[in-house]
């Protein structure tokens, strides 16, 4: 009862913030959106010329209205046997593009995706009457981190195509967060230099985690022509989203400053920042600004006042004070202060402010106990935090803090870190337990949403999530999928029905709480503890992979998925392979040792030929796209190196290793490849000489020949596929399916919770014993 009065206050005095029941998701009150400014037929208009890039030739038999006085998130589409034009109304612009696309995929067959469309739309457009009001008052998309694992040289053509897919999917809330150009107005203005600033902001493979007060300056100094380029590319995104009804969150002070703070104003209540991932002390430790203090309010209120001028309000802010950083204390009083100084700065710019906060300073982090928790979440009003609980599908946070203490939350599906690939995914845990959470009268769930850290990887995963925010008669998983893959390709081939139903059932049904991504052997530094696991049924995800390569169409999206699966095939194989080699360096069998060495090496050559025939998978284009938007041969410099070392050492000494690497051809050939033949050279060494391996100076002779020289050079690699996808493809299969049945399996249940297992080396025979070296 107190809860319901605290938000009828709180309507009551902010009425641009609309907190009401929601039968749908028998929720007793809920926040429900911050309203839109944009007029109804700037929307109308917005979805219409929508409709024109994505069907330019059948635009005209689509007529679409904008009705505000629809329930929110509603859209309904009506084509009768008497007319030629079908009409999509929505709630809003947002709404209209989901509704488009609703028809499109659910009548038409058809399908937009981060790896290309196709829209192969029938002649004769289907007759349809049907409405659809979303369970969810909010679809949210996108991490801090995004911005630099995958939209960090994306100018306005890739940005124009992936708004359109953003409303299409009916995300309604999204971030801005370009905003290295006010800081350096502000930092002026409270008497930093030109040097402090260039010393102090980061490249822009590393914004994201300069902005969170993680690190300072590397990959930098930002030079004036990428300050530019930003500003003028984020004011055309905020207003093209907003044209369509979506709600911009925009940046707010979090307290990190500049280390040249200290000597400027002593008496302010400055700390360093603890050191982050053991960067060096030149690019560790930025200063953070005790939200208590009065310097905070004008810091605050000052920058908030100038982002709100230059891209104006939907009233709602993001500030991340303690992603991945610990405060200064635990006490409930200072964390209740402190929380209550960030939103003071922010209410003091825009009294209607809404603070955007990520939730993943909570996970795992036993500091963060359920006093503190709530001391922090409660120091401003009911419905003036929003929190994202951002990896809802594995480490949820909104039991242990009894639905955040009564603020309104996002329901979030993260799933990936740093844009890795492999294929993964917790289907069911997400069907499950978005629609427990949503029946449950006690949680203050306003919506769903997804934040991965990377994106064009396990597109399906993320549609089928997204989807889940719009689509109240989603009651069957595995019929989601089947239908996901006719209209992916365009067929009804019951053999890629059945594929699709069998990687829902393998690579698509993790539920434990191991951290998977990225933790493959071929794309990590070579070392002697790795320990490779799955937790599906190989053989049967292998059934599902050779079903693809049986069927015949010539579709660039089954393509991708093609080179997709079977990289999944042989990354899989590359674990076994290394179990293998493993088994036969502890056992010192110098024969099987050298045989499998040559076949470890042999498959990643195979793997990077087998990335280049499609150009999602291609180095290329990552780093021409970042070279494109240099305007000097040193920014150019600059912006390559800030693009390789995020995909590999990620630091000046690699302190984030292969976090963020990429299987793309040529980081295939040009850096995993020369690490293990290194290593695996040594290791024979070793062993011819009876002896055992030196992993320390291997490591520093890999990080200085291979590392090193990768981040620094200048190669350029190609940006057009080249090969024969269906080809290669069934080649590789066909023969690494036949080494494999030889290799140990790999092994697939974890040791414990934490994901700690016992090396797993005995079992089958590995092949080298069973066949002697000829």
């Amino acid at each position: 009862m107190v809860l319901v009065q605290q938000i009828a206050l709180f309507v009551f005095a902010f009425s641009a913030i609309v907190i009401e029941a929601d039968p749908n998701a028998h929720s007793a009150h809920i926040f429900k959106h911050v309203q839109t400014k944009t007029p109804p037929e700037v929307q109308q208009q917005a979805a219409t010329e929508l409709i024109g890039r994505v069907l330019p030739e059948r635009a005209h038999e689509f007529k679409v209205f904008v009705d505000n006085g629809l329930k929110l998130n509603t859209f309904k589409i009506l084509k009768t046997n008497d007319s030629a034009v079908v009409v999509v109304t929505g709630s809003s612009g947002v709404a209209v593009a989901k509704g488009f696309y609703h028809y499109l995929k659910y009548y038409c067959g058809c399908h937009v995706s981060w790896d290309g469309d196709q829209l192969n739309v029938p002649d004769d457009l289907p007759q349809v009457d049907v409405e659809v009001q979303a369970p969810s008052s909010i679809v949210y998309y996108q991490n801090v981190c995004t911005w630099s694992y995958s939209f960090s040289w994306w100018t306005w053509t890739e940005w124009r195509h992936h708004i359109d897919w953003m409303a299409m999917q009916g995300i309604t809330l999204s971030l801005a967060p370009f905003q290295e150009d006010l800081w350096g107005e502000v930092y002026q203005e409270f008497n930093l230099t030109k040097h402090d600033i260039d010393n102090h902001l980061s490249g822009p493979g590393f914004f994201a985690w300069q902005r969170m007060g993680n690190i300072r300056g590397w990959g930098g100094p930002l030079t004036v022509n990428f300050i530019n380029f930003s500003r003028k590319l984020q004011t055309q995104m905020v207003q093209e989203m907003r044209n369509l009804g979506m709600a911009l969150a925009l940046p707010a002070f979090a307290g990190h400053l500049p280390v040249q703070f200290a000597q400027l104003y002593p008496q302010a209540k400055l700390t360093s920042v603890e050191v982050w991932n053991d960067f060096p002390s030149q690019y560790a430790s930025p200063l953070f600004l005790d939200p208590t203090d009065p310097l905070f309010l004008e810091i605050g209120r000052r920058f908030l006042s100038k982002v709100i001028d230059r891209y104006g309000t939907d009233h709602i802010y993001f500030s991340d004070p303690f992603n991945e950083i610990q405060p200064q204390s635990f006490s409930s009083k200072y964390l209740y202060s402190a929380s209550a100084g960030i939103y003071k700065a922010m209410s003091s710019a825009d009294p209607l402010a809404v603070w955007l906060l990520q939730g993943w300073m909570f996970v795992k982090n036993p500091l963060w106990s359920g006093s503190a928790i709530r001391a922090f979440l409660t120091a401003a009003p009911i419905g003036r935090i929003l929190v994202l609980d951002l990896q809802s599908e594995q480490f949820p946070q909104y039991d242990r803090t009894e639905s955040y203490h009564g603020q309104p939350f996002i329901w979030c599906m993260l799933s990936n870190f740093g844009g890795t690939l492999g294929m993964l995914g917790s289907v069911d845990l997400v069907f499950q337990r978005i629609r427990e959470t949503r029946g449950n009268d006690s949680m203050t769930m306003i919506g769903t949403g997804i934040t991965p850290e990377g994106i064009n990887q396990n597109y399906g995963l993320y549609e089928f999530a997204l989807e889940m925010g719009w689509n109240p008669d989603i009651d069957n998983v595995e019929r989601w999928f089947r239908t996901y893959a006719s209209v992916r390709y365009g067929s009804k081939d019951k053999l890629l029905l059945r594929a699709w139903s069998i990687f829902r059932y393998t690579v698509y049904s993790f539920n434990e709480l191991e951290m998977m991504r990225g933790k493959y052997t071929f794309n990590r530094r070579p070392s002697t503890r790795l320990h490779p696991w799955v937790w599906y049924n190989e053989s049967l995800f292998n059934q599902g992979v050779l079903m693809l390569l049986d069927a015949n169409l010539n579709s660039t999206l089954f393509h991708n998925d093609v080179v997709d699966l079977t990289r999944q095939f042989l990354q899989n194989t590359a674990d076994r392979l290394y179990l293998n080699i493993m088994n036969a360096y502890t056992s010192r069998n110098l024969g099987s040792l050298k045989y499998l060495t040559i076949l470890f090496q042999a498959l990643l050559e195979d793997i990077d030929r087998l990335l280049r025939t499609d150009k999602h998978f291609l180095l290329g284009r990552w780093l021409e796209s970042a070279k494109v938007l240099a305007e000097t041969s040193l920014e150019r410099h600059k912006y390559e190196y800030n693009a390789r070392n995020q995909i590999t050492l990620w630091g000046p000494q690699g302190q984030i290793v292969d976090y963020a690497n990429k299987q793309w051809a040529g980081v295939v050939q040009d850096f995993f490849l020369p690490r293990w033949k290194l290593f695996l050279t040594e290791m024979v060494k070793a062993l011819e000489g009876n002896g055992t391996l030196n992993e320390g100076k291997v490591r520093d002779k890999i990080f200085k020949t291979v590392e090193l020289p990768f981040c620094t050079d200048n190669k350029r690699y190609p940006t057009e596929a080249k090969g024969d996808t269906m080809q290669v493809a069934r080649e590789l299969f066909e023969v690494w399916s036949n080494r494999a049945k030889l290799l140990l399996e790999l092994p697939r249940k974890p040791k414990n919770k934490f994901g700690k297992r016992k090396r797993k080396l005995g079992g089958r025979m590995s092949f080298m014993q069973a066949s002697p070296v000829q």
